[in-house]
C-alpha cells in the first residue's frame, strides 16, 4: 500500500514536470531570438533556438553616398579661336578721294607687355611704362599727369623699313577718350628707318588722368597699308 502511494505520487510529479518544460518550449518557440536551456530525462541540457529576423540587406537610403558631380572638361586654350589681324589695305590704284574714304582698320589688342605682330616679318614690344608728370614744350600742350612708354621695333625681314610715316596714338577709359602727346620729359622720337635683322626704338609721353588709367590703349600705324597694332592693359598711376 506504501509503495503503490510512493508510485501514484512520482507519477504525477513527472506529469507536471514534463508539461512545465512543455510550455516553456513553446513559448520560446513564439519569440525570436529566444534560447530555452531544458534539462533532458537523463540529464543533459539540450538548447532550442527559435526562429530569429535575419540581417536586412536593403541598404539605408539616408547613409548612400551620392554620386560625385560632374565636372566640365578643361578647356585646352590653344584650342580656343583666336581673332584674326585684319587683312592689308589695298591702295593701289586708288585716287585721293577714294583713299580718303578707306578706313585704317585696327588689329585685335594683345596686353600692353605683349609683343604684337605687326605684318609678316615686322614686330613691336611695348616696355619701361611709368607714371610722369607730363611736361608741355610744344605748343597747345598742356602739363600735367602722364604716362611715358617705350616702342621697339624688330625688322627680321630682308629689307630697310621706314618709320617716318609711323605713328604712336593712346586712348584711355571705357569710352576711349584720345590722349594728347606730350614732349617731355626725355620723349624721343623714332629713327628714320629700321634695318633688316635690326631693331629701332622711340619713347612717348601722353596725359592720361591718373584716375582713367585702368584701361589704357597705345596704337602703333606703321604706315598707311598695314593694320594699326594695339596694346591694352592697366598703366601704373
Amino acid at each position: 500500500m506504501g509503495i503503490a502511494l510512493v508510485l501514484a505520487l512520482l507519477v504525477a510529479a513527472g506529469s507536471v514536470w514534463a508539461y512545465t518544460q512543455w510550455g516553456a518550449s513553446e513559448m520560446a518557440a513564439q519569440t525570436p531570438g529566444t534560447v530555452v536551456s531544458t534539462e533532458s530525462p537523463t540529464g543533459a541540457a539540450t538548447e532550442t533556438a527559435g526562429p530569429s529576423a535575419s540581417p536586412s540587406t536593403t541598404p539605408d537610403p539616408g547613409s548612400s553616398t551620392p554620386p560625385p558631380e560632374a565636372t566640365a572638361p578643361a578647356t585646352d586654350p590653344a584650342a580656343v579661336p583666336q581673332p584674326s589681324d585684319p587683312a592689308p589695305v589695298d591702295r593701289s590704284n586708288k585716287s585721293d578721294e577714294e583713299l580718303a574714304t578707306i578706313d585704317q582698320p585696327v588689329a585685335p589688342p594683345v596686353p600692353l607687355v605683349a609683343t604684337k605682330v605687326v605684318r609678316s616679318g615686322v614686330s613691336a614690344t611695348i616696355s619701361e611704362l611709368a607714371a610722369v608728370d607730363g611736361e608741355a614744350i610744344g605748343i597747345g600742350e598742356i602739363a600735367g599727369p602722364a604716362i611715358r612708354f617705350k616702342v621697339t621695333v624688330l625688322n627680321d625681314t630682308g629689307a630697310e623699313i621706314s618709320l617716318d610715316p609711323a605713328v604712336v596714338n593712346v586712348s584711355y577709359g571705357q569710352d576711349n577718350s584720345p590722349a594728347s602727346s606730350l614732349s617731355g620729359p626725355a620723349a624721343v622720337p623714332f629713327p628714320a628707318s629700321v634695318e633688316p635683322g635690326a631693331s629701332a626704338s622711340g619713347v612717348f609721353v601722353f596725359g592720361v588722368p591718373k584716375d582713367a588709367r585702368n584701361i589704357v590703349k597705345i596704337y602703333l600705324n606703321l604706315d598707311a597699308a598695314t593694320p594699326i597694332a594695339a596694346f591694352e592693359g592697366q598703366a601704373p598711376a
